[in-house]
């Protein structure tokens, strides 16, 4: 069993039945010591991450499955990209939040479906897809949820699509105007709670 992020209850002395400078000095640094770990843990950063991409990602295959890949970094906080890119790794065991928003589009075609699904090390999560339908080309259509998922030290999160039509695409639109750039997808990471096994 791993907890991150965990804060031990300090072990006070048993306190004698006469006043002792000795005692009292111990009682203190036990609590100086303790209330220093509280500190610590409640000012340091959390785990968390955001990235983006900008590339067009194309649906070469029919009905095969595609991972969204990530090449920009916004921050990153004991969470990391991998080799590919799709692969989002956490270092600390805990329920993290998972949060993205993906542009879809045709380059073809009339209306096309879209599954989009996580997985965690490489296996489908159960019961976790959802269908988008796009209208045809230039009906772009933003895909956005997320998951709360436990997840455990050194585990990888990927988000995976699949359409049956080649013509579907994730695509990236460059700044114009006043307007930013629009990312194929982007992604947040954001850890919610410490998780404890009752296994």
């Amino acid at each position: 069993m791993t907890v991150a992020r965990g804060i031990s209850p300090p072990n006070l002395p048993v306190a004698p039945t006469e006043y002792q400078v000795r005692y009292q000095d111990q009682f203190s640094n036990v609590l100086r010591l303790f209330f220093s770990q509280v500190a610590n843990r409640v000012n340091s950063p959390t785990a968390h991450a955001s990235y983006f991409d900008t590339t067009t990602q194309p649906n070469p295959v029919a009905d095969a499955v595609n991972l969204f890949t990530y090449n920009s970094v916004v921050t990153q906080q004991a969470v990391t990209r991998g080799v590919p890119t799709s692969k989002i790794f956490v270092a600390q065991t805990g329920i993290y939040n998972f949060q993205f928003s993906a542009q879809l589009d045709k380059t073809g075609g009339s209306a096309s479906a879209v599954y989009i699904w996580p997985r965690v090390n490489g296996v489908n999560l159960p019961d976790s897809a959802t269908k988008i339908v796009i209208d045809g080309p230039n009906n772009e259509i933003v895909a956005a949820w997320n998951f709360v998922l436990v997840m455990q030290a050194n585990d990888y999160f990927e988000l995976a699509w699949q359409s049956s039509d080649t013509n579907v695409v994730i695509p990236y639109v460059a700044a114009t105007g006043n307007i930013p750039a629009i990312p194929s997808i982007i992604l947040t990471v954001v850890w919610v709670s410490n998780y404890e096994s009752n296994e």
